[in-house]
């Protein structure tokens, strides 16, 4: 009886400190192997022309449909779409860590769509503000994976 207890209160403990859950979005990735997000920043180059796996805190969600987030903890950030408009994360994900798969670019963004961009985000004023293209970090994920909130720890 004492060491069925003991299994049960092994097993129970093993579960309450497993790690995190997620729910994934896209396509099933891996969650081993990613490279964390001010790693990739701090030399994209090094990133780019290959599939990769970056995990990181999301900054922020396109407020309309959920269609892109950026990824890190300061500007700048990843910018990160999803595989053929082929699937969405929830809006209220910002804050939450994610761990994403695809390809990275750097390119250059037009005034228009980052007055897009920020509108989608609720930022009318800082749309309005912007009056130059800029080089931005940007990521097409084929897959994601997203922390799940915890209710109660």
């Amino acid at each position: 009886m004492k060491q069925t207890l003991l299994a049960v209160s092994l097993l129970v403990l093993a579960g309450c400190q497993s790690g995190p859950k997620y729910e994934t979005f896209g396509a099933p990735i891996e969650l081993d192997g990613a490279v964390p997000v001010g790693d990739v920043l701090a030399a994209p180059e090094n990133f780019t022309g290959r599939p990769i796996r970056i995990t990181g805190p999301i900054d922020s969600v396109c407020q309309t449909k959920g269609c892109w987030m950026k990824v890190g903890a300061k500007e700048p950030t990843v910018f990160v779409k999803f595989k053929d408009y082929g699937f969405f994360v929830p809006k209220d994900a910002a804050g939450r860590d994610v761990v994403f798969e695809g390809e990275l670019k750097v390119k250059e963004i037009s005034v228009a769509e980052q007055r897009h961009y920020l509108e989608d985000a609720g930022k009318k004023d800082e749309a309005a503000a912007v009056t130059k293209p800029k080089l931005e970090v940007t990521f097409m994920a084929s897959g994601v994976a997203l922390v799940q909130t915890r209710a109660g720890g």
